[in-house]
């Protein structure tokens, strides 16, 4: 029984051990040759095994094929400059996308920027490496660690966006490869520089009209509106503000605008689009065509640029472009008696949109120079002291001006002289009129008999004068005594008002010397005066030495006109005791002065 078992023992040992060997090379990979020559007896309690005496170890060999990988993405794909849905990129405008990769054959790479997470590699060699849908655009191939940007047109996707997925593929000759999965950024769908790129669509322009017509020429205030209908269908970001641009010739850039003349330019989110605008001068009346283009606000030209139509100028009256009064200044009268001083009413232009010649040689000008409350203003009664109607021969056309038909603008001159008492307008103390101002008119009247009426926009005022005139030349005392004086008799200076304020009367009274120059006088003090008659010695001011000024409140009022306005002072002496016999004369002095509560 023990030599069956010791040699089904000798038969199975090997058999298992030859099994286990085997089983553990394919599992490693490695491959053994194994001989089995020398046993060994061993004995047991039970029963005797042969097994190995020493194992001979022989040699296996090792192989893998390393396969070239794909280059890695250091810095993101990022687009340059960014497209967000405030500013998207223009359907057929160029998208840059940038990227850095390294490669660990320091391989050159491309990128390409796809419209799905596809990439085909191409393993020949490199330089046809595509997209598994669409390829959006690939870049020259640049070095491991360096940039690589593509620059490719935007194809319009029917949406606001597009998304895009980044794949950098080498240029190995025998094994190029691409990266697995497309890389859309550092912040797909919420960066502003990562996938998806923004796309902006054209606006579509339909028609165009001229929505008010027929005006008058170089009217401002009522000008032409043209109106274009266009629409967008952009959303993302907010409603596309749409641009018209209205030019009078057929051609306009988005860069530069208008090629000719620019007529107006207006926008608005709302499908039709209008702008305003008046003729230039002259422009006889008549139809005339423009043009208009419409982009929207991301500068893409609409599609069904250019439209035209036509706008119709009216038949109109002159225009006066502004009226100055007196140069714009201050108006300073001349005092009574004096050549009273020249004011001027002056257009900076007067335009006939027919021409200057419909007026210079057809028509005619009047103008007024009036205080800014008087009744029914430039149209006043003429008063010289509250207004001045200027007739026609007293307007001329400047020289130089209205150079033929062709030229729009003359310019016309209208001159009056001011009167002394005309109302005063500046801040003089008490005035009532300090509010108030003067002002100038003009109308000018083509051939056709249309007018046009224009006022100074800033009036001037009309500074206060304080004048007066003595009328007497002498105070005649007659003949006095020594030790008397002239008690009831008076002599008289009338004081006439040559300004156009209320007056009193500064007087200043000075001594009187003696004719034979030997140094008698009469002291100023011995001379007394009122604004009524008086007996000496009661008079209402005498002096306590000379050069004293006194002002008298004489009443002489503000003039209306030509007429005198004049109020008078009494005057008497006393002669002290022991002057001389002879004759004593002098010199007093009557200062105007404004008298602030008589107005």
């Amino acid at each position: 029984m023990a030599k069956i078992f010791k040699k089904q023992i000798e038969r199975s040992i090997p058999v298992f051990v030859i099994i286990s060997l085997i089983m553990s090379s394919t599992a490693m990979g490695l491959f053994f040759n194994i001989n089995f020559d020398i046993y060994k007896l061993i004995k047991t309690k039970s029963a005797v095994i042969d097994v190995p005496d020493a194992l001979a170890v022989d040699m296996a060999s090792t192989t893998v094929e390393v396969q070239n990988a794909p280059p890695v993405i250091t810095i993101a794909p990022a687009e340059v400059p960014a497209s967000t849905s405030t500013s998207p990129v223009n359907v057929g405008a160029n998208l840059s996308i940038q990227v850095t990769a390294t490669d660990g054959e320091s391989n050159g790479y491309y990128l390409l920027i796809c419209s799905s997470d596809s990439i085909i590699p191409d393993t020949s060699g490199g330089e046809n490496h595509r997209c598994g849908a669409t390829t959006f655009g690939s870049s020259t191939m640049a070095a491991s660690g360096a940039q690589a940007t593509t620059t490719f047109a935007v194809t319009d996707p029917g949406a606001e966006y597009d998304d895009w997925y980044a794949f950098v593929c080498d240029n190995h000759a025998t094994q190029a490869d691409c990266s697995v999965t497309g890389n859309q950024g550092a912040a797909p769908n919420s960066g502003d520089n990562s996938s998806p790129f923004y796309v902006n669509h054209a606006p579509s322009f339909s028609s165009v009209l001229t929505s008010s017509d027929n005006k008058n020429p170089g009217n401002s205030g009522d000008p032409f509106v043209v109106t274009a209908s266009a629409t967008d269908g952009d959303v993302m970001g907010g409603i596309d503000e749409l641009a018209v641009y209205v030019c009078s010739t057929d051609s306009w850039t988005i860069g530069s605008g208008c090629a000719g003349t620019q007529l107006c330019y207006g926008t608005s989110t709302a499908p039709d689009v209008s702008c305003s605008f008046a003729t230039s001068t002259p422009a006889a009346d008549g139809s005339y065509p423009y043009y208009a283009f419409v982009r929207d606000w991301h500068n893409m030209a609409a599609i069904g640029n250019s439209k035209t139509s036509n706008y119709n100028v009216n038949n109109v009256a002159p225009v006066i472009g502004s009226v100055i009064l007196h140069d714009s200044e201050d108006i300073i009268v001349n005092m009574k008696g004096m050549d009273e001083v020249a004011a001027t009413t002056t257009s900076t232009s007067v335009s006939d949109n027919n021409g200057c010649l419909d007026v210079a040689t057809g028509g005619y000008a009047t103008s007024s120079i009036y205080w800014s409350s008087v009744a029914n203003a430039q149209f006043c009664a003429a008063n010289d002291n509250n207004c001045y109607q200027i007739g026609t021969a007293d307007c001329v056309i400047s020289a130089g001006s209205c150079t033929g038909n062709s030229d729009a603008d003359l310019t016309y001159v209208c001159s009056t002289t001011i009167a002394y008492h005309a109302i005063p307008t500046d801040d003089a103390t008490g005035s009532p009129y300090v509010t108030s101002n003067w002002l100038g008119s003009l109308t000018v009247t083509d051939d056709d008999g249309l007018n046009v009426t224009a006022t100074s926009s800033v009036g001037v005022d009309l500074i206060t004068l304080v004048a007066l005139e003595v009328s007497e030349i002498t105070i005649p005392y007659n003949s006095v005594k020594a030790s008397q004086n002239t008690g009831a008799y008076n002599a008289t200076t009338t004081i006439v008002n040559y300004g156009n304020s209320p007056l009193d009367s500064g007087v200043d009274v000075n001594d009187m010397d003696k004719d034979d120059m030997l140094g008698d006088l009469i002291e100023a003090e011995n001379q007394q005066f009122s604004t009524s008659t008086f007996i000496y010695g009661s008079g209402s001011w005498s002096v306590e030495e000379a050069s004293s000024t006194f002002q008298v409140d004489i009443v002489a009022a503000k003039p209306t006109s030509q007429a005198n306005v004049s109020d008078q002072i009494y005057w008497g002496i006393g002669i002290p005791a022991g002057k001389p016999s002879g004759t004593y004369t002098g010199q007093n002095v009557f200062t105007a002065i404004l008298d602030d509560d008589r107005w």
